[in-house]
């Protein structure tokens, strides 16, 4: 089968022919339709991630994607051979990924979550939803913004970002959100109800003007610790700053006056039904800024895509 693999960590994803794995006790064999990247494929491929989970090599990379059960492993009750399936392919160890023709997770993953695709929704779709749909929930949720309140979205155009705009806006919660001139009405179409015109004046100036009593929280997409040390004055006393791309530095972390966090997802399984919910219900949806063939994973993974639009997510069609 065609794979996009690593053979140890730091290696450059390449194009390779492996086996067809098949699923042991408790896993899942499924026939990969389409798959997402996502920041944790390269964290992963580099070994930046070493410390967190096992890994077996050949690496096939891919957290995300989505698929058909093609067959069960023993003592599996959770799907069935027919199924069509979506999630975080994060199994224990890792080895077999979302960028291949098949992959092997566990039924209920160690460090991902799996579930059934609702019938509405195609693969690709399905596909660019779980890691950054997952993390904007998330960071959401414990930001603990009130109904009415101020968000401030830095890097709203991207994976987590574009979510984040939707999810927010869809909890009755004002947004205000980083984008590119060309890009500010998209933005808004997102839920966005002030755009700061990124390079035309510095943030924290900017959110002064837009919320001269401050913000409630601010999420960072980005990961720039200059950036996120600029706006942390414009968060009012007991709100939050929290990054999704580790842009917080010790200062800010140690600070006391608000909440602080380099948000890790957490509680995975339950925002993936989540997520599921608000897809079904048309109140999200994914952008999906580039559609690939497999083939073109590492040119995407090295950052070498270029998007008209929103970034949102890269979507790979594997079959």
């Amino acid at each position: 089968m065609r794979a996009i693999a690593i053979e140890r960590f730091g290696d450059t994803p390449g194009l390779k022919e492996l086996p067809v794995p098949e699923p042991g006790s408790g896993q899942v064999q499924v026939a990969i339709e389409a798959a997402s990247t996502s920041p944790l494929d390269m964290a992963i491929a580099s070994g930046s991630l070493a410390a967190i989970g096992e890994y077996g090599f050949p690496l096939t990379l891919g957290m995300d994607g989505a698929g058909t059960v093609t067959a069960i492993g023993d003592d599996v009750t959770e799907f069935r051979v027919g199924e069509r399936v979506f999630g975080q392919f994060w199994s224990r160890p890792l080895r077999f990924g979302t960028f291949a023709e098949v992959c092997v997770v566990q039924a209920a993953p160690a460090f991902g979550a799996l579930a059934a695709i609702p019938d509405e929704l195609a693969s690709d779709v399905a596909a660019a939803l779980p890691t950054s749909g997952m993390t904007a929930l998330g960071a959401i949720d414990h930001m603990r913004v009130p109904e009415g309140g101020t968000l401030f979205v830095i890097g709203a155009t991207g994976g987590v970002g574009t979510f984040a705009v939707q999810a927010a806006a869809a909890r009755g919660i004002r947004v205000v959100a980083t984008a590119s001139a060309q890009l500010a009405e998209q933005v808004r179409d997102l839920g966005a109800d002030e755009i700061v015109i990124r390079g035309a004046e510095p943030l924290d100036q900017a959110l002064r003007e837009l919320a001269p009593e401050g913000v409630d929280a601010i999420l960072d997409a980005v990961g720039n610790y200059s950036i996120t040390s600029s706006v942390a004055g414009a968060v009012r006393d007991g709100g939050a700053l929290f990054s999704t791309a580790f842009g917080l530095g010790d200062q800010l972390l140690a600070g006391e006056r608000i909440r602080t966090a380099n948000y890790r997802l957490d509680r995975k399984p339950e925002r993936l039904a989540e997520l599921t919910k608000f897809v079904t219900a048309g109140t999200i949806r994914p952008v999906i800024g580039a559609n690939l063939p497999l083939e073109e994973a590492p040119r995407a993974l090295a950052g070498g895509v270029e998007v008209t639009g929103l970034r949102g997510k890269t979507v790979l069609k594997v079959r």
